[in-house]
């Protein structure tokens, strides 16, 4: 799996067309991770997030896409 993050931001803001960032995160805690609210946000403005951050964001992304 390569991480491309600015096409991971493109494929976040369609989705975000059809849902709140807070339902989004909401989601990707039910399958059993860890993640906050602020770990959107700062993706989405482009700041330095961790790895594990990109790989939860890309695994919601490759679930919504299927």
């Amino acid at each position: 799996m390569l991480i491309q993050d600015e096409q991971l931001r493109k494929e976040i803001k369609k989705v975000l067309v059809l849902k709140t960032r807070n339902s989004i995160v909401k989601e990707i805690q039910k399958e059993g991770s860890r993640f906050h609210f602020f770990q959107l946000t700062n993706f989405l403005e482009g700041k330095d997030v961790s790895l594990s951050t990109l790989k939860k964001i890309d695994n919601f992304i490759s679930k919504e896409n299927l």
